[in-house]
């Protein structure tokens, strides 16, 4: 669960790292910073399972105002464009960068979520 926490805790810390040239760097950068914190109290032995819930709250109805850009992308736009620079006449491609961003972000949560909930419980899994 170690090797897990740090990874998450990388990967995150690196997610907000490659904002500063986002439309809306701070944003994105706070957002990621933030989830990255979670694995690192894990490692500390600091379980907010509480903070994680409403954190989890919070990003899933954010996510829901990027869902137009996501149904717009799948529509409209193709696989590849996603990878591809965001143009102002395809703002479908940031938006569905974003809301993808989102779910890597709620996928993390609910991960520390359910472990924490498990610990609680006194169901303990390798640690």
């Amino acid at each position: 669960m170690k090797i897990i926490s740090v990874v998450l805790a990388v990967l995150f810390i690196a997610f907000a790292a490659l904002q500063y040239n986002d439309p809306d760097p701070l944003l994105w950068m706070i957002v990621y910073g933030y989830v990255a914190l979670i694995p690192i109290l894990y490692l500390m032995k600091i379980y907010p399972v509480k903070t994680i819930l409403f954190s989890i709250i919070v990003l899933a109805i954010f996510s829901c105002f990027y869902i137009p850009g996501v149904i717009d992308w799948l529509r409209y736009g193709t696989v590849g464009e996603i990878t591809q620079e965001m143009k102002a006449k395809k703002p479908y491609i940031e938006e569905s960068r974003e809301f993808l961003g989102l779910m890597i972000a709620l996928a993390s949560l609910f991960f520390y979520y359910i472990k924490e909930k498990r610990m609680a419980a006194g169901i303990r899994g390798n640690e």
